[in-house]
């Protein structure tokens, strides 16, 4: 039997948070949060580097139809030039033209949209009737230099 009453009686559980469940917690919410916290640069690097990407895609795309609409015949440096699809009849490489100009009211010039931003038109002969144009874009990204490229055929139909 029980030497006293109070020795019989069950001991209660004690209830609440002690000081170190309280320390455990408090140190995995702050690993979660420097976690998020640390990926946020990354996060927004890439996306910035998606940004530029989709310009330069979409200025390719922009002027690779308005190319591809004046007709086969019509691409040529001298008929370009006219149409005001690119700067001058001067190659900057072997049959690649540049163009700065297209449609600056709509921010579409690849200096205005892109840092350090160039555009070139390549066009190729490469089939009876057959012509290539590829469309690059050019630009600076953190100290690199990043290109799109878009190309097509038009033919003589």
């Amino acid at each position: 039997m029980c030497p006293s009453v109070k020795q019989c009686r069950p001991r209660r559980k004690q209830r609440g948070i002690t000081l170190i469940e309280v320390l455990a917690s408090t140190f995995a919410a702050l690993v979660c949060a420097s976690v998020v916290f640390a990926s946020m640069p990354v996060a927004n690097t890439s996306r910035a580097k998606a940004n530029n990407e989709n310009k330069a895609m979409n200025l390719a795309q922009k002027q690779l139809e308005t190319i591809r609409s004046v007709g086969y015949a019509n691409i040529t440096p001298d008929k370009l030039l006219q149409a005001n699809l690119i700067d001058s009849t001067t190659p900057v490489a072997p049959n690649a033209y540049s163009f700065t100009n297209t449609d600056n009211a709509a921010l579409d010039n690849p200096g205005l949209v892109l840092t350090n931003g160039k555009g070139s038109v390549e066009i190729d002969d490469i089939a009876p009737n057959v012509r290539q144009v590829i469309i690059t874009i050019n630009w600076r990204e953190r100290s690199k230099t990043r290109k799109a490229q878009l190309g097509t055929l038009v033919a003589n139909l």
